[in-house]
């Protein structure tokens, strides 16, 4: 009886949860906040709003510097083991037009993991899981697809350039879905992304970003205990 119990209050948390996912504030707009407060972060987290954070990737002075030329040079002849390919750190700084999206091995070989977690840090809780780090260094023009947030968590960070992000509220999905990015920038949020902020995009939000220069983009994602499975099936 007593395990039953147990089965049948975690069952209603998970539901509970997955309901929420797909909750979504339908008249939400980007919120900016000039310091990262943990306490003031969790409550418009809960409001399932956008954030953008001000003076929080930038905070150590260690990691302001960074750019291609300086990664190269802190690791000569660093080979970076993308899907089914082999990039060289270098041709970063020797190719025009180049991209890594979303690499989840960077941040560790770079020694990068001490700014990531200094990231994440003020959006943890006590029920994430399942975190991850990743990295995307792109050079000339370059333009992701339309990519949909399926994680309780997903912060987007500029370590070094500038992009434009653009924020899709769910209630766009029959407007923007099978269409090409330029057609669809119209019903969506646009976001200058420089070097140190921290975008929050909310769980089931969509994005997609663009650079025109040198960019290297850091994104951390997580789900929590009752959303796991969820979330990384679906």
């Amino acid at each position: 009886m007593i395990l039953y119990l147990i089965f049948l209050l975690i069952t209603i948390l998970i539901g509970k949860h997955i309901y929420e996912i797909h909750n979504y504030n339908h008249n939400a707009v980007l919120e900016q906040l000039q310091s990262a407060n943990k306490e003031e972060i969790n409550e418009l987290l809960k409001e399932r709003k956008p954030l953008l954070i001000h003076n929080l990737g930038n905070k150590h002075e260690e990691y302001n510097n960074l750019s291609f030329h300086k990664l190269s040079d802190d690791n000569p002849g660093h080979i970076i083991h993308d899907k089914n390919r082999y990039l060289s750190l270098k041709s970063f700084v020797d190719e025009k037009q180049i991209y890594l999206y979303k690499n989840d091995n960077l941040c560790d070989s770079l020694r990068l993991k001490t700014l990531f977690d200094e990231i994440y840090w003020p959006f943890q809780s006590q029920i994430q899981c399942n975190k991850n780090y990743f990295m995307s260094l792109l050079k000339g023009f370059n333009s992701i697809p339309l990519t949909q947030n399926k994680h309780n968590l997903h912060l987007i960070h500029q370590i070094y350039g500038q992009s434009k992000i653009y924020l899709f509220n769910p209630k766009h999905k029959t407007d923007i879905m099978n269409k090409e990015n330029n057609e669809i920038k119209k019903y969506g949020q646009k976001i200058n992304l420089t070097q140190g902020l921290v975008l929050s995009v909310p769980v089931e939000w969509m994005y997609f970003y663009e650079t025109d220069n040198e960019s290297i983009i850091g994104e951390i994602e997580s789900d929590n205990y009752f959303t796991v499975i969820y979330n990384n099936i679906r």
